[in-house]
């Protein structure tokens, strides 16, 4: 079967459409057709090298952490799903692995993927509506009437959280260029920020939860503007020389915890219209180097999927 395979860390040359087996299944997994991946930019600081590894690590290497796709066959254990059945989820946290035809996968980390849900669309909500619930709901536990910034608002998991956060009664505030803002106010948006022209600490005050995406000194100074007994979670790299952070807020980096409960809640939101897919933009498996060049200019719009079948 085709696999985008990585022999060594580097820019996207080393990435390399190849022919690996097929897996086999386990008693409690199913094996499953892959339809669409999506490229996180995760996919592309791992293919760099950015990210620590173990010993278990080896090369050649296959990225990826979302999928959509169709059961071809169910471990003996496997009861609840069947042969057939369309799915999608997202991969274990230390796994890698969808840039491929097929994989295996424990049935309970997938959920039945709803007919109204392209494939594309499942691929692009997985992992990045994870990251947002798990977030807001669960870590923040973002309430109604409470003032919420969040950083990024156009890329993949920034378009879920705004919409979140707007279902939950926020005050939605987001930071993005000028070109995503009628984007963002569709989806929710209170007020968008043109990061390129307005200091977001300058201008705004009384925020109560932030969400960011950017990290680095976007991150420290969001810290100055929360209120006491504020909340703040993250989920990119902060600067190594970061001042102390204030000891009257709390902050969080999530984890990011892989269940059916969650894709679950997910399709529950998807279904009652509270969140929509994000814009996407699909590229073929050969074209895995152009996908990942364009997530590396940190300016699309919603989220890049590969399209395998």
């Amino acid at each position: 079967m085709r696999a985008v395979t990585i022999d060594k860390f580097g820019d996207t040359e080393v990435l390399n459409v190849t022919e690996i087996p097929e897996p086999e299944i386990s008693s409690n997994e199913v094996l499953i057709n892959i339809f669409a991946t999506s490229v996180n930019p995760a996919d592309c600081k791992m293919r760099q090298g950015f990210y620590p590894v173990d010993e278990s690590f080896s090369f050649p290497y296959i990225l990826g952490r979302d999928f959509s796709g169709e059961i071809e066959a169910c471990g003996k254990k496997v009861t609840d799903l069947k042969s057939g059945d369309h799915v999608f989820g997202v991969l274990p946290a230390g796994r890698e692995g969808t840039y491929l035809e097929k994989l295996t996968i424990d049935a309970d980390l997938i959920a039945l993927k709803p007919d109204s849900l392209s494939h594309n669309d499942a691929a692009a909500i997985a992992l990045t509506g994870l990251t947002a619930l798990v977030a807001i709901e669960d870590n923040l536990k973002l309430q109604a009437g409470e003032n919420i910034l969040i950083h990024g608002g156009a890329g993949g998991v920034g378009s879920y959280a705004v919409q979140l956060a707007h279902h939950l009664g926020a005050n939605v505030i987001t930071t993005a260029s000028s070109i995503n803002h009628d984007y963002l106010y569709n989806l929710g948006a209170n007020k968008v920020i043109d990061y390129n022209i307005e200091d977001f600490s300058k201008s705004l005050s009384n925020i109560d939860v932030a969400f960011d995406l950017i990290g680095g000194e976007v991150h420290e100074r969001t810290l100055d503007i929360l209120n006491t007994g504020g909340r703040i979670a993250y989920i990119a790299p902060l600067t190594k020389d970061a001042e102390p952070p204030r000891s009257d807020i709390k902050i969080i980096r999530p984890n990011v915890k892989r269940d059916r409960a969650h894709l679950l809640r997910m399709i529950e939101l998807f279904e009652l219209g509270a969140v929509v897919a994000p814009k996407i933009r699909t590229f073929p498996l050969e074209n895995i180097r152009e996908a990942h060049e364009l997530v590396e200019t940190n300016h699309v719009r919603g989220k890049v999927i590969i399209k395998i079948k």
